[in-house]
């Protein structure tokens, strides 16, 4: 019988020690899951007058057209306190438009690198390429600023989440789905622009703000 008891395991033998990993484990896991969220939410005046000082920024992305074409283009927007520059790639990186606009002045490289000139933006990229875009209204709306709308709506954070404009007759709409908060002010990131006939969708992956 001695000999027996002897040679019993302990009945919770088989229980490991908890190493002290994992306990440190668990304590860093309750901090994070006591920690607050992020909060997102903006004032809309304090934010607005942060976007109408911003006079020279980039946006880089993606941009998908559906109207009388289809396509999908890289997209490169900039602008400064006097001029916009535009220019859609495709995927293998040819041009396909180059537009540089002033308050006087357009000037539209097309897919063949044919200049042309102008005086209207919206108009020159429209009859030269079939593409229905308000470039004019864009260095302002790409940024979340509603300018000159006929009306906009502000989303649960207190940034632009819709606006909507008739331009020459043609009413245009501006969804704004996603911002992008690490730059300040929080830009726009997903975009839906549209008109009858015409969805454009606008992905910024990269704001530049000088």
């Amino acid at each position: 019988m001695m000999s027996l008891l002897r040679h019993a395991r302990h009945p919770f033998a088989r229980i490991p020690r908890r190493a002290p990993w994992f306990a440190l484990f668990l304590s860093l896991l309750a901090g994070c899951a006591t920690q607050p969220p992020q909060t997102t939410e903006t004032d809309w005046e304090s934010h607005e007058q942060a976007l109408e000082a911003l006079s020279s920024y980039q946006a880089k992305g993606k941009l998908g057209y559906k109207g009388q074409q289809r396509f999908g283009a890289n997209l490169i927007w900039e602008t400064t306190a006097s001029s916009d520059h535009l220019l859609l790639t495709n995927f293998l990186g040819s041009t396909l438009l180059k537009l540089d606009a002033t308050p006087s002045s357009v000037t539209l490289v097309d897919n063949n690198g044919k200049t042309h000139q102008g005086s209207n933006a919206s108009e020159l990229v429209a009859n030269l390429t079939g593409i229905n875009l308000p470039v004019e209204q864009m260095r302002d709306w790409l940024i979340g600023l509603p300018t000159a709308v006929d009306t906009y709506q502000l989303n649960n954070e207190n940034r632009v989440g819709y606006l909507a404009k008739r331009v020459d007759g043609k009413l245009w709409q501006l969804d704004y789905n996603e911002y992008d908060y690490s730059v300040s002010p929080a830009l726009p990131k997903r975009m839906v622009l549209s008109s009858a006939g015409t969805s454009i969708t606008l992905i910024i992956h990269q704001w530049t703000i000088n």
